[in-house]
C-alpha cells in the first residue's frame, strides 16, 4: 500500500479549496436555475423535462468511464482543467442560444463533465494528504463547496429575478477562470499518483485489482445499494416541495429556489469540518446512520410546514444530510478500495448507481404527485428513507481502518 507521508504545501491545500469554491458556484447555475430561465424562453415543462432527462443520462454515462480515466490519469490537474472548458462552453451557449439543438447540445456537454469533474477533485485531495487526513479534506472540500453553492444561489437569484436569467451562464461561464487559476495553483509535484488512485504499490501504481473482485465486493454493493435508496428517496424532495410552492406563490418562485439551496448550503459549510472530526473519533457507520435518519424528518416537515418560508426552514435538515453523505461517500468508497488501484472507478460505480436513482425518483415521484398529491408523494419519499436507514443500520458495517481508530492512535 502506498505509505501516508504526505506532507503538501499549504499552497496546494489553500488551492484545492478555492477549486471547491469555484467550481460548487459553476454548478450551481446548471442546478435549479436552468428550470426558471427555460421557463422565461417559452420552453414548456415537457421540454425542460427532457432536457434535464438527457444532461442526467449524460451524467450517469460518463461515471463509470470517467471514473476510470481519472484512475489512469497521472495528470488529474489537466483533465479537470479540459472539464472546466467544457463547463464554459456549455453555459456560454446557454447564455446566447435558446433554440433546441444548441441548448441540448449544451446540457450533454455539462453533463458528460460529472464523471470527471467531482471524481478528479477527490482524487487531488486524496492524492494530496494521503487516507490517514482524507477525512478532514473532504470535510475542507465541502465546507467551500458549500459556501461556493450559497454565494453564488444568492447572487443569481437576485440577478434573474432584478435583472436578467441569461445573465446567471455568463457568470457561469466566467466563474470558470478563476477556478482554472486555482487549480493551476496546486502544485503537480504534491500530489502522489499512486495514493490518489488508492494503489498498493507507489512503485507500481498502475497495478489494480481485477475488475471481476470488485464486482463482487460485498461492502461496496451494499454501501451503493444504500446510496441507490438515499437518491431514490432525497434527488426529488427539494424539487418537489419547490413545485408546490411555485405553483401556489409564482410571484417568489426564484427567490424561493435560491433560499432551498442557500439555506441548506450554509448549514452544509458549518457543520463539514465537526462532521470530518467525527468521522475519525466515531468511525463512519454513525455519521451515516444520522444522515440517513435526517432524510424521513425532512420529508414529513415539508408536509407539516404551513407556508413557504416554512418549507425552507424544514429545509435546513438538508443541510446536516448533504454533509454527511457528501463526506462519507468518498470517504467509505476510500476505506473500502484502500489498496485496491480502483478508488476513483468505485466512485464512478457509486455516481452511477446514483444518478439512475436520481432519474428514477424524479420521474417517479413526479407522477405519483401528480396523481395523489404532493402529501402522499412526501410520505414515500419518507418510507424509502427508512429503507436506506435499515439496510445502513443492519448490513453495513464499520469500515474505518483498524489503525485509524482512536483506541489504537492513542498507545
Amino acid at each position: 500500500m502506498a505509505e501516508d507521508d504526505a506532507a503538501p504545501s499549504n499552497q496546494s491545500q489553500r488551492a484545492l479549496d478555492w477549486l471547491n469554491f469555484f467550481i460548487a458556484d459553476v454548478e450551481t447555475a446548471f442546478g435549479p436555475f436552468v428550470a426558471v430561465y427555460l421557463i422565461a424562453n417559452g420552453w414548456s415543462q415537457g421540454m425542460i423535462g427532457l432536457l434535464l432527462t438527457v444532461g442526467g443520462v449524460a451524467g450517469i454515462l460518463s461515471q463509470l468511464p470517467g471514473g476510470a480515466i481519472v484512475d489512469a490519469a497521472p495528470n488529474k490537474r489537466l483533465l479537470l482543467g479540459l472539464a472546466l472548458a467544457m463547463i464554459a462552453a456549455g453555459a456560454l451557449i446557454y447564455a446566447f442560444f435558446t433554440n433546441g439543438v444548441m441548448i441540448f447540445a449544451a446540457e450533454i456537454l455539462q453533463g458528460s463533465t460529472a464523471g470527471i469533474v467531482r471524481p478528479a477533485e477527490v482524487a487531488i485531495g486524496l492524492g494530496l494528504v494521503g487516507h490517514r487526513a482524507f477525512n478532514h479534506r473532504l470535510g475542507r472540500n465541502h465546507r467551500y463547496g458549500s459556501f461556493g453553492n450559497a454565494a453564488t444561489a444568492a447572487a443569481l437569484g437576485l440577478l434573474g429575478h432584478f435583472v436578467t436569467t441569461w445573465t446567471i451562464f455568463l457568470i457561469a461561464a466566467g466563474l470558470c477562470l478563476p477556478a482554472a487559476f486555482a487549480l493551476t495553483q496546486i502544485r503537480g509535484q504534491d500530489i502522489d499518483y499512486a495514493r490518489a488512485r488508492s494503489a498498493r504499490n507507489r512503485e507500481k501504481p498502475r497495478e489494480a485489482a481485477p475488475l471481476r473482485e470488485l464486482a463482487k465486493h460485498p461492502i461496496l454493493l451494499i454501501f451503493v445499494g444504500s446510496l441507490v435508496l438515499f437518491q431514490l428517496a432525497n434527488a426529488s424532495m427539494t424539487p418537489l416541495a419547490s413545485e408546490r410552492v411555485g405553483q401556489e406563490h409564482q410571484e417568489i418562485s426564484v427567490l424561493f429556489t435560491s433560499a432551498m439551496v442557500i439555506v441548506p448550503e450554509i448549514v452544509t459549510a458549518l457543520l463539514a469540518a465537526w462532521i470530518a472530526r467525527r468521522a475519525e473519533d466515531w468511525g463512519r457507520k454513525p455519521l451515516l446512520l444520522l444522515g440517513f435518519g435526517a432524510l424521513p424528518v425532512r420529508a414529513v416537515l415539508f408536509v407539516l410546514a404551513p407556508g413557504p418560508w416554512w418549507v425552507v426552514a424544514a429545509q435546513a435538515t438538508g443541510g446536516l444530510t448533504s454533509a454527511v453523505i457528501g463526506i462519507m461517500t468518498p470517504l467509505v468508497i476510500s476505506d473500502v478500495m484502500r489498496g485496491s488501484g480502483r478508488y476513483n472507478l468505485a466512485q464512478g460505480f457509486a455516481g452511477t448507481a446514483q444518478g439512475i436513482g436520481s432519474a428514477v425518483t424524479n420521474v417517479a415521484i413526479g407522477f405519483l404527485a401528480q396523481s395523489f398529491g404532493y402529501t402522499i408523494g412526501f410520505f414515500t419519499l419518507a418510507a424509502i428513507a427508512a429503507c436506506g436507514f435499515a439496510v445502513i443500520f443492519f448490513f453495513m458495517p464499520e469500515t474505518m481502518p483498524e489503525e485509524f481508530h482512536p483506541a489504537r492512535r492513542q498507545r
